[in-house]
């Protein structure tokens, strides 16, 4: 149900005439990820510690003041599940995302309305944020964070990257 939620609000808003813009390699003046956001504004995502805050920048990428200024965030995870978060004010210029998962995320989509005006970016996780864990008996046991096998007991391991080879590839 959540994941149709997501699809309806990322729908809504292309259908409403709102763009998302994607993230280019560069760090905005907290030492976040910067994107290009519509309607000529930035944004800058900062993952610290497992906690996430967003920036509301100008077309010079400067920090705006968060006064008057709401939104939201669609958080979306490696596990395919989804969550719409509210952004609650930090600070003079920031909004920090209240969700204990918040630092795993795979992507997401922030919504600021300033003005009267929708304004929209998307970011991508660096590869190091979003981790999946797994039981080294139970596969199907899978987490964003370490723990314990609900089955067995044992330790999640960092799951890998996957690597398929095929028979022809090793030399003997």
């Amino acid at each position: 149900m959540r994941k149709l939620k997501s699809i309806a609000i990322a729908a809504l808003m292309l259908v409403a005439g709102t763009t998302v813009a994607t993230a280019h390699e560069e760090k905005g003046p907290h030492g976040g990820q910067m994107v290009d956001a519509s309607d000529g504004h930035h944004a800058e995502l900062l993952v610290k510690e497992g906690k996430m805050t967003v920036y509301l920048l100008d077309s010079k990428g400067k920090a705006m003041s968060n006064k008057g200024i709401t939104g939201s965030v669609i958080l979306q995870f490696a596990d395919k599940t989804s969550a719409t978060v509210a952004l609650v004010l930090s600070g003079d210029d920031g909004f920090s995302v209240a969700n204990d998962k918040a630092g795993s995320f795979t992507s997401c989509i922030v919504t600021f309305k300033a003005d009267g005006a929708n304004i929209t970016a998307k970011f991508k996780a660096a590869k190091s944020v979003a981790k999946t864990y797994t039981c080294p008996m139970h596969h199907e046991v899978t987490s964003d964070k370490p723990g314990k096998c609900p089955k067995c007991g044992m330790d999640l391991v960092e799951k890998k990257e996957e690597h398929h080879h095929n028979e022809g590839d090793h030399k003997h």
